[in-house]
């Protein structure tokens, strides 16, 4: 009977716990461009993101995308005249904040980014 216990324990220990990310964000662009702060909305269903963000001037675009234990990655797309430019942003979320580098986000740049719930300020 001990050994059972100690079993499963063990396997529940190793579970990792799903980072909350639902609500609003303050997110910031960092790159050779300049910086662009933007608004993300998230709505989360497990490990599944769904959500907009309001770039300012009425541009609201949907986004998509997952959170997987600390790990986040989203993605929307701006309509362009030469064609639709998908924003890919990935990073790590660590309480209130999070933050990613090294992304490329078309014709903004290459650079980093980082974002804080804007509930919690």
């Amino acid at each position: 009977m001990v050994l059972s216990l100690v079993a499963v324990t063990a396997s529940v220990g190793g579970v990792a716990t799903q980072t909350d990310v639902a609500g609003e964000w303050e997110i910031t662009l960092a790159t050779q461009v300049g910086e662009t702060t933007w608004t993300a909305t998230f709505e989360q269903d497990g490990d599944t993101l769904s959500g907009e963000i309001d770039l300012g001037d009425r541009e609201i675009f949907p986004l998509d995308g997952t959170v997987n234990g600390t790990a986040i990655e989203f993605v929307f797309v701006m309509p362009d005249l030469d064609g639709d430019q998908p924003i890919n942003l990935s990073g790590t979320v660590t309480g209130d904040t999070m933050a990613g580098d090294d992304g490329n986000f078309s014709w903004y740049g290459a650079g980093n980014w980082t974002g804080f719930r804007r509930d919690a300020q």
